[in-house]
């Protein structure tokens, strides 16, 4: 006799998925991506929010022993399938310039599963600056 019912969900009736993180300036370039992955891309599941954060490769100019101020950066999540993972990553990866000293950095990794939904078309787009 199992403990987990006949029609609990199991792992194999949740898509493959990989998630997708940046780190980025506090300039806006977070939700300038956000707004072009849902209208580009259909992306809805997608977040951001704020850190605090050093560069590694900035100048650091701190007394011995004390730590380097830190600034305000961007996280940025994507969550999307395995078959869309690497076309969404170098759109991003481009979008935001990584490629530049200063601009951040990005990753990916797998999931165990996610769950796939759809904003109804009724909802409106968040306001810029909300």
């Amino acid at each position: 006799m199992s403990a987990v019912p006949d029609s609990a969900p199991r792992r194999s009736d949740f898509p493959a998925c990989k998630a997708i993180y940046c780190i980025l300036p506090d300039d806006g370039t977070d939700k300038r991506l956000l707004a072009e992955l849902r209208k580009k891309e259909g992306i809805v599941r997608a977040g951001s929010g704020t850190r605090r954060g050093i560069g590694a490769l900035a100048a650091v100019k701190t007394r011995r022993g004390k730590l380097p101020e830190s600034q305000l950066v961007k996280r940025l999540y994507v969550l999307c399938s395995e078959d869309e993972a690497d076309e969404i990553f170098d759109f991003i990866f481009w979008s935001t310039r990584v490629d530049k000293p200063g601009r951040g950095l990005m990753w990916q990794r797998a999931v165990t599963g996610c769950t796939p939904y759809e904003v109804p078309a009724d909802i409106p787009d968040e306001k810029a600056g909300a």
